[in-house]
């Protein structure tokens, strides 16, 4: 018989394959390559956002590694 941590660990497993299958069956934007609009650095993926073709770290918000 299953106890309360294996009970645990199989519904964290259950939870974990349904995020990846949710998150495999969601639309992600097209993307193009390009100069980003925020900082005009080269990508081969920009996203069009509300203030203009991004990459993701403009988008996100975070700095970009040098």
């Amino acid at each position: 018989m299953a106890d309360a941590i294996d009970q645990a660990n199989e519904l964290a497993a259950a939870e974990a394959e349904h995020g990846v299958a949710v998150a495999r069956a969601a639309e992600h934007p097209v993307g193009i390559a390009g100069e980003c609009d925020g900082c005009g650095d080269h990508f081969a993926r920009l996203v069009l956002d509300h203030l203009g073709y991004r990459c993701g770290y403009c988008r996100d918000g975070r700095r970009k590694p040098r």
